[in-house]
């Protein structure tokens, strides 16, 4: 046998007895020894290699293993054609007498597997409802245990007619009427579109819903489905971030399915991954984990003591990786077998799963479960273009499950300018003497917060996009929190007035909940700093929750739940997936270049939340019916981008130098991703160091400038420059890019010196603190969104042109005046296709934005209803000649005509009936119509009596009072 399949089969029966198969020849056979793989020989078999694969004393699979340049694919296809006569020449142990279904082949690298059973009955018929062609194959790390080949032999005996999970998969009863209302309507669409892709045999399924939308709370929903009724043995929650498992363990331990008694983790036990001696039981049925800990459970890297422990924090924000290869080694774990899950769920799968973690996720024999808010390129890609439910942000607004958002902007000299820091300060004395005085400025270590003075040799200039990078502005970071003090009640959250009358109704005096996103750790310090101050406030006031700081999940908690907190203060530890309802108010002090990104941090504030629960922590509160993006660096004006997957580190870009470095050290070859990345960090680098700090690099460079250094990277890992070479044949263009690559690297390999100077700048790289620049030139703009309501409106008037034969039938019922019901209905028949997701449009959205684009101008924003649509109506339909003439306006003039058209007639009213005409006109103005119901209802006829009143102040009228109503309405309504 060739050298070749000799190592092929050697690591084949080494993937064996790790998954727990006794592998033997036929003569040492010994069917009382757990999974029994044997070797066997087959006439048609050629070259490679058959293993009969034996289980509770039954034959009930095999493997076709060739050499390490055969494909798996046709050795499948080698191993289905074997199934039966090997089946027959064992008929005495093949169980049940039929072909064997389990079914491998392999090279001794790559496994592919087919189970029969997918679209076969257990009599050997075919499914009328399998897929076409036979059960579909797939790529696995590793062959089943015996175990687990066990409990697919129970599964397939209990339901002859379903014998795979697949085949469950296409038998899931439909979802039950629902009369509690346990899922909306987008999340019952999502939970039949996932089993719809499950049932077809996609291994891998997208949901999309909006930030605050229930996503979370879908998937249990699903989870219970399939344990309950597809029979799935065990299902993974993934997500990236400690804080978020947290949040999910707490969604599926509270969730009682519909109509039972007892909560589901009764009767599918849940587990969440947590401390270094976490273990799993073979009852967990549910299970809840950061990928990270996977990994450290895949590759035999230690994991973190404690959740709480700062180190532990920092491990889950990403701080464990690959370095110079971009995936980390994964290897055979007993305690986590690849057929350990049927399913997982991928949180926030926008982001980490498709480089530095993929393999965790491959690892697994399991159907994959996407859910984001903000799905981009990637997302797509890994998910086979997948998408099974899909439901937008402005939907959920539609649909009250989120809330809308108004933008206010905040803006200063220094945040548009820059500014500069003089080498010099002139001082003038009592007597009138000028000094030239040097600038002497602080310098903070990042790392550290050590700090010293420096004098300033010359002037330093500095632009808006290096602020809080290299030089920190205390005066600005000030101003920004003192205007958004003296503005939050005046103009952010304004006094809450009457409608009719303006008159201040509600007036807030406590902060709303706050998140400020920071540039960095540092800044964030220096915002809490400044808050306090501005706020003469103590540390419970604000908070900072990054994953340096103490406890970082004990102050989310706080921050959810606790009165006194009310502002917090983070980089990226809560920009993304942790729930905080009781948000109203997001701060941006960093600027956000990136889509998706910026989507999952706005999410932060869209929750909504009910009046009881919000006034827990903010008492005096109305109601959230909006949240408010501040803006202090420009964040909601320019385009975003929309970039490969946020991979959050939330670490100082040095750490993931010294990881670039230590790979130096230890001589491994950088990839050309790894040689660019150590090249970006190091120009990063050099931008924030002193003179001292450079010549000390040049030094131990030989002499050669940090500069010089870099170019030499940045030339290897040119694409541009490694294409014009166009070599002969790929193995000399092999050779040419490792020859450069090597020649680049080799200082940072060869000098330890060198490599001990970059790590020791990178740890004591300085920030500057500007105390000298004072901040100014503040412009303000109020809450109002200009460009998301232009395009609002202009999508409006689109689909008015698409309709204008509907909406040319609708100027008619206005100029008939007919009453609002005939109009509602009518507007519901023109309005029929502005439903989600084409066109999520609301009266209270359109309304909004002819206020902030100036065509109602000076008119209540929040509260919409008929009669406001209704002026939109009547001013795009040209009804009041051209000019947008609100309701009231409207109705008033309506009145006036109504009663002198009643004179003219010779109908007079006296005093009391006038009084009564008045507020039933002022019904009309608030609601479009009058009724008896409305009488009771509005506190002004109420009080007058309501409908008994009305009806004795007019029985003696010349209409009856009924009919009188009636009149009103049709005139002055709609």
């Amino acid at each position: 046998m060739a050298g070749g399949q000799v190592q092929a089969h050697d690591k084949t029966e080494a993937a064996l007895r790790d998954a727990g198969w006794r592998v033997c020849d036929l003569q040492d056979l010994d069917l009382g020894v757990g999974g029994v793989a044997v070797r066997a020989s087959h006439p048609t078999a050629g070259e490679s290699r058959v293993y009969l694969l034996y289980v509770d004393h039954d034959l009930v699979g095999l493997i076709a293993a060739g050499e390490e340049s055969s494909d798996p694919s046709m050795l499948l296809a080698q191993a289905d054609e074997l199934a039966a006569p090997l089946a027959n020449r064992k008929s005495s142990r093949a169980w049940l007498g039929r072909p064997l279904p389990f079914r491998y082949g392999t090279n001794g690298h790559a496994w592919r597997f087919r189970n029969v059973l997918d679209a076969e009955h257990l009599d050997g018929t075919t499914a009328t409802d399998g897929p076409v062609g036979g059960a579909r194959s797939r790529i696995v790390f590793a062959p089943a245990r015996p175990a687990t080949v066990a409990r697919w032999k129970r599964e397939a005996l209990r339901r002859p007619t379903a014998p795979s999970l697949q085949a469950r998969l296409r038998q899931l009863r439909t979802i039950p009427s629902d009369p509690k209302r346990q899922l909306r309507q987008a999340q019952r669409r999502a939970v039949e579109g996932l089993e719809r892709s499950l049932a077809q045999g996609d291994q891998r399924a997208l949901i999309q819903m909006a930030t605050g939308a229930g996503k979370t709370y879908t998937v249990v929903q699903a989870s219970h489905r399939l344990l309950k009724y597809a029979g799935a043995h065990r299902v993974l929650f993934l997500v990236d971030r400690n804080n978020l498992g947290t949040q999910a363990f707490r969604e599926y331990h509270g969730f009682i399915p519909a109509g039972a008694h007892s909560p589901l983790h009764q009767d599918f036990p849940l587990k969440h991954l947590s401390g270094s001696q976490a273990g799993l039981a073979d009852s967990d049925k549910i299970v809840i984990s950061t990928i990270q800990r996977l990994w450290c459970k895949l590759s035999g890297q230690p994991l973190p003591d404690s959740d709480d422990d700062p180190e532990a924090e920092r491990f889950e924000a990403g701080g464990i990786g690959g370095l110079t290869t971009p995936v980390p080694e994964i290897r055979y774990s007993p305690e986590l077998p690849p057929d350990y899950f049927d399913f997982i769920v991928v949180d926030e799968c926008h982001r980490s799963i498709y480089g530095t973690w993929r393999p965790v996720l491959e690892y697994f024999d399991a159907r994959i479960v996407g859910l984001t808010a903000t799905p981009i390129g990637p997302t797509f890609a890994f998910f086979d273009d997948n998408l099974v439910s899909q439901y937008a942000y402005e939907e959920a607004v539609a649909d009250k499950v989120n809330v809308d958002y108004d933008v206010y902007e905040i803006s200063t000299r220094i945040t548009r300018e820059g500014s500069m820091i003089p080498a010099t300060t002139t001082t003038v004395d009592a007597d009138g003497t000028v000094e030239q005085l040097n600038t002497v400025l602080a310098h903070i270590d990042r790392m550290t917060r050590k700090q010293h003075w420096q004098q300033q040799d010359e002037d330093d200039p500095y632009g808006p996009t290096e602020l809080n990078e290299r030089v920190e502005s205390t005066s600005q970071i000030r101003t920004v929190v003192q205007t958004f003090k003296d503005k939050l009640f005046t103009e952010i959250f304004p006094p809450h007035r009457s409608p009719e009358t303006a008159e201040v109704i509600h007036e807030r005096h406590i902060v709303p909940k706050t998140l400020i996103f920071a540039a960095n750790d540092r800044h964030a310090d220096a915002i809490v700093e400044q808050v306090r101050q501005v706020w003469n406030a103590g540390d419970d006031f604000c908070k900072k929750i990054t994953s340096r700081a103490s406890r970082p999940d004990k102050t989310i908690r706080d921050f959810r739940n606790s009165p006194e907190t009310r502002i917090a203060v983070t980089v990226d530890m809560i920009a993304t997936g942790t729930d905080i309802p009781a948000l109203e108010c997001l701060v941006f002090m960093r600027d956000i270049r990136t889509w998706s990104y910026f989507e999952q941090m706005k999410g932060r504030g869209a929750r909504s939340i009910t009046q009881e629960n919000l006034r827990k922590v903010t008492e005096d509160a109305v109601c959230k019916d909006r949240f408010v993006i501040v803006d202090t660096v420009g964040v909601t004006k320019h385009p975003m981008v929309d970039a490969r997957p946020l991979v959050r580190d939330g670490l100082p870009d040095e750490l993931s130098l010294e990881r670039l470095l230590k790979a130096c050290e230890e001589g491994r070859r950088l990839t050309l991703d790894a040689a660019a990345t150590l090249a970006g960090r190091l120009t990063r680098l050099g931008h924030r160091l002193d003179v001292e700090q450079l010549a000390e690099i040049e030094k131990h460079a030989g002499g050669r400038r940090l500069t010089e250094l870099v170019a030499d990277l940045i030339q290897a890992t040119d694409p541009d420059r490694l294409a014009a070479e166009e070599p002969e044949d790929s193995v000399r263009a092999s050779t040419t890019t490792d020859s450069v690559l090597a020649d680049a690297v080799r200082p940072f390999i060869e000098r330890a010196a060198l490599r001990e100077a970059l790590f020791k700048a990178a740890k004591q790289t300085w920030v500057k603190i500007d105390h000298l620049s004072q901040d100014g030139g503040v412009i303000t703009q109020g809450a109002t969104d200009e460009l998301r309501a232009e395009r609002t409106i202009r999508d409006w008037r689109a689909y008015m042109a698409e309709q204008r034969d509907q909406f040319a039938d609708l100027r008619i019922v206005f100029q008939e005046r007919r009453p609002l019901g005939e109009v509602r209905s009518k507007l519901d028949e023109v309005l029929g296709l502005v439903k989600p997701p084409q066109r999520p449009w609301t009266k209270e959205q359109i309304w909004k934005a002819y206020v902030d684009f100036g065509i109602a101008r000076g008119r209540r924003r929040r509260g919409a209803g008929w009669p406001e649509f209704l002026s939109i109506l009547r001013y795009e339909l040209g009804i009041d000649g051209g000019e947008f003439r609100p309701y009231r306006e409207t109705v008033e003039l309506r009145f006036r005509e109504w009663i002198a058209r009643q004179g003219s007639a010779g109908v007079t009213f006296t005093d009391e009936q006038q009084e009564w005409l008045r507020r039933v006109a002022d019904v009309v103005a608030k609601s479009a119509t009058v009724s008896l119901d409305s009488l009771e209802q509005d506190a002004e006829c109420r009080d007058a009596g309501g409908w008994p009143g009305f009806a004795q102040t007019f029985a003696d009228s010349t209409l009856a009072p009924d009919t009188l109503l009636e009149d009103l309405d049709r005139e002055l309504g709609a």
